[in-house]
Parts: C-alpha cells; sequence; structure tokens
C-alpha cells in the first residue's frame, strides 16, 4: 500500500500490483534482453575454459602437475586428393568424455567443467556418458571431479564427482544449485599467474590423497 500526497492536500492510497508475468520464460522477455542473454550464452565457457587451459599449462611448464585439454573427438568424411593431410569435410562427435585429464603427485587426474549464467547447473548439461566415465575413473582409483563456474558472480567451485553422482542416482533433483555447491565444493581462487590456485583446491578437496 502506497500514499500520495497532492499539492491541493488530498490524499490517493494506491495498490502495488504484482506482476504474473515470469520474464524468465523466453517468450516475455524484451528483446533487448532476448540479446543480452544470446550474446553471454554464445560465449559461454570459451574463456573460463581458456583460463584453466592456462592454468594447466602453467602448472605442466613448472614441472608441478601434467594435466592437459583432451581434444574434441572428429570424425573425418573427406581427405583432400590434392593437398596431403587436409581434411575437406569433418564433424564433431556428439559423445565425448570429460575436458582435463591429467597426473598429480602420482594420481590419477580428471575433470569436467560448466559454466552457467543462472544460479544452477542443470541436470541436462553434464551428459549421460560423462556420469559413466567418472564412475570408472572413481572406481578404478582416480580423483574425478567437475568445476562448476557461475559467470555473473565470478566465482568457480570444485565439486567431487561422487557428490554428484550420489545426487544423479537419486534422479530427483532439476540441477545443482548454486547453495548447494557452495555447501558441497571447494572454491578455486581467482589468481594472476596461474588464472587459478587449482592445485590448492585439488589439495585441499582430496587432502586424504595428499597429505
Amino acid at each position: 500500500m502506497r500514499i500520495i500526497n497532492y499539492p491541493n492536500g488530498k490524499k490517493v492510497e494506491t495498490k502495488k500490483v504484482k506482476s504474473t508475468i515470469d520474464h524468465r520464460k523466453k517468450e516475455n522477455k524484451s528483446e533487448e534482453q532476448k540479446i543480452k542473454e544470446h550474446q553471454l550464452k554464445a560465449n559461454l565457457g570459451m574463456s573460463f575454459e581458456k583460463d584453466i587451459s592456462t592454468t594447466c599449462d602453467f602448472y605442466r611448464a613448472r614441472g608441478i602437475a601434467n594435466i592437459y585439454k583432451r581434444p574434441t573427438p572428429i570424425r573425418i568424411v573427406k581427405m583432400s586428393k590434392e593437398k596431403k593431410g587436409m581434411i575437406e569435410e569433418a564433424y564433431f562427435e556428439s559423445k565425448s568424455t570429460t575436458d582435463y585429464v591429467g597426473v598429480y603427485k602420482g594420481k590419477y587426474i580428471d575433470f569436467e567443467c560448466k559454466e552457467t549464467i543462472h544460479d544452477s547447473i542443470p541436470y541436462t548439461m553434464i551428459r549421460s556418458q560423462q556420469y559413466t566415465h567418472l564412475e570408472s575413473v572413481l572406481s578404478l582409483g582416480g580423483i574425478g571431479f567437475f568445476l562448476f563456474s557461475f559467470k555473473k558472480y565470478g566465482e568457480v567451485y570444485l565439486v567431487k564427482a561422487e557428490t554428484i553422482l550420489d545426487l544423479v542416482k537419486k534422479k530427483n533433483h532439476p540441477g545443482f544449485k548454486k547453495d548447494f555447491v557452495e555447501k558441497y565444493g571447494y572454491k578455486v581462487i581467482r589468481n594472476y599467474a596461474p588464472p587459478y590456485n587449482l592445485i590448492d583446491a585439488i589439495e585441499v578437496a582430496f587432502k586424504e590423497f595428499f597429505s
């Protein structure tokens, strides 16, 4: 309830009408909102993965850890007849495992990076073969985890694969909300060189392996 006082002394009470329009739905968004969201999604994950790759390069160059990004699997359809070794037609394979793999202090490390502009990581952002792959990694004694980047907050968290896999098996959740990630994850601190203190986060999250 709000009261408006007019110059003539008259007072008028007005009620604030709560909008029933859900602006999160695509059809209810303005053109400006749609353009902004499209631009964000177009580059989503690219700068994040670039920083993680730079971080891994930093560790590898100094002999700290040998972690690298898996090449994207492609299927070659046609090779050039005129130029030896030149691919004329190829396409990306839809099935892939995780983004990064490597070794740190004698332990096999395997992880997937995901970035969102929202307050949660949707269940559908992680493919079923990635869950299966990480489950296999854990069963063989390796270290598996996810790096979740919340773009609008500028925050990155490491969440153990077993934590995510336990939820996935229950099949009763819409996704991994930020408060859940904050509670069960480990914050990866932003840095200058390397861009992220990834090894520090790994040491804390998996202290049973490195203590």
